[in-house]
């Protein structure tokens, strides 16, 4: 087992905002763990990467599939920041969402441009903090969690819509018109 895991319930935040639609693409997910939890809601169109170091290839990225949102939890690896943002945002049909720490939205020089340039449509602020540790001490990170969701085709006037998910972590489970219609989406 991994040292790090990915929380079971951490896509809780969007699914319940219906967020998740359409074709899904997992550039990080290589254990298939976020896979795993999609296709638990029922959302099943989803292709997702087989090798750690796939996503840093923009030969893989340019060979996917038409998808409609790039999906990762890049917390903590700027590394795998860097390879998601610009292609996960610019090639996905509708957008990118990734979990990151709130200190993302820093303008550092490497994601200046992405931040002025890309819409960020959603902020969805976890609490607890999620627990990435899979060594069963109950540790959770030192930092606060959000989701970003970059929705390219949202009007940049509506601004951007700020949400605290408060006990995010407590099983939700869809209404099967909301799978339908993330299925068929």
């Amino acid at each position: 087992m991994s040292f790090y895991h990915v929380p079971s319930q951490i896509l809780n935040p969007l699914f319940t905002r219906n967020l998740l639609t359409g074709h899904i693409v997992l550039p990080t997910d290589v254990d298939g763990q976020l896979e795993a939890q999609l296709k638990a809601q029922g959302i099943k169109s989803i292709t997702r990467a087989t090798d750690i170091t796939q996503h840093t290839d923009l030969c893989w990225w340019a060979g996917l599939p038409k998808f409609d949102w790039a999906l990762a939890i890049t917390q903590g690896n700027t590394e795998t920041l860097d390879w998601v943002l610009t292609p996960g945002y610019e090639m996905a049909e509708k957008g990118l969402i990734i979990l990151d720490r709130v200190s993302f939205l820093e303008p550092t020089r490497k994601r200046v441009d992405f931040l002025q340039e890309a819409t960020l449509s959603n902020l969805i602020i976890l609490n607890p903090r999620p627990e990435f540790r899979a060594d069963q001490r109950k540790a959770k990170d030192s930092v606060t969690s959000a989701w970003y969701v970059f929705d390219g085709t949202y009007t940049t006037n509506k601004g951007t819509t700020i949400d605290f998910d408060v006990n995010w972590q407590r099983p939700k489970l869809l209404s099967k018109s909301e799978r339908t219609s993330a299925i068929t989406a």
